[in-house]
């Protein structure tokens, strides 16, 4: 995605993380619902031109996505694509795309949580290059192209037992959609995808009182430099936060004093 979209994807993407990471294990279905919804999209061309026109009225695109779905998906799923649809994108079929990556999010998390995101992103890598360095492979899901769904069947049956769960409903779910693009480099793509979270680092912050966007940005800027990289924050309100502030970066735990000297030798350091 670029310009528009990748600004509106980015701000869906950390609402959608935060989301997740509440989900209690529900990962999986929550994936496989916001791919449903992205297919049910995609099977109408009104239906995309309509959702993705930044001249149609947010409330009536509210109501198409609520006649669509009404109580077929999780309230979750209904905000994240409510979110989608009420934001601008440069593309029309960018909306399909950030589903369909809010939905390998949802698995990437699910990975993470259990300790296998390493693994899962090894995997695609794997997958993706068995599929270029098999001639008949490739064939087989060229021919199948516009039947996605025989694609997906077909990867499965090849990888089952072999791949790790969440790496074969990633593969599966690149392939089985119906695109331009050969699905060795899709399946690459959502690796791609799996590499950047992991490089990602994560902090659960939870204050007394809501932050303003000011004092994310702050503290942004502050995990940022002592990590040295970007932090994706996930924020929680919690009164009973003693000091006003908490926050977990893996192993790592700090309240707002604690930061605060870490910010200041940093300062000192530099200057």
């Amino acid at each position: 995605m670029r310009g528009t979209s990748s600004t509106s994807f980015a701000e869906v993407l950390r609402q959608a993380e935060a989301a997740f990471t509440g989900s209690n294990g529900a990962l999986e279905s929550e994936a496989q619902e916001l791919f449903s919804v992205a297919d049910a999209i995609d099977s109408s061309n009104q239906l995309v031109r309509t959702l993705s026109d930044p001249g149609r009225p947010a409330a009536v695109k509210e109501a198409t996505v609520r006649a669509l779905l009404g109580s077929r998906v999780s309230p979750q799923t209904l905000e994240l694509t409510l979110e989608i649809v009420q934001r601008r994108w440069s593309e029309q079929e960018d909306i399909l795309d950030a589903l369909e990556l809010l939905g390998a999010s949802a698995l990437l998390a699910q990975a993470q949580s259990e300790g296998v995101l390493e693994q899962v992103e090894g995997e695609l890598f794997e997958i993706s290059r068995l599929i270029d360095d098999s001639g008949d492979l490739t064939v087989a899901l060229d021919g199948a192209r516009e039947n996605p769904s025989q694609r997906a069947t077909m990867l499965r049956s090849l990888l089952e037992g072999r791949t790790h769960r969440l790496a074969l409903a990633l593969a599966a779910r690149a392939v089985g959609r119906r695109t331009a693009t050969k699905p060795a480099r899709r399946v690459e793509e959502f690796a791609r995808f799996a590499s950047d979270r992991r490089r990602r680092v994560f902090a659960a912050v939870s204050s007394a009182v809501p932050l303003n966007e000011a004092q994310q940005s702050r503290l942004g800027a502050v995990l940022a430099g002592i990590y040295g990289r970007e932090v994706q924050m996930n924020l929680q309100v919690d009164p009973d936060v003693v000091g006003g502030l908490r926050i977990q970066v893996g192993d790592d735990l700090y309240d707002a004093t604690v930061l605060a000297r870490l910010s200041r030798a940093r300062s000192q350091l530099v200057a």
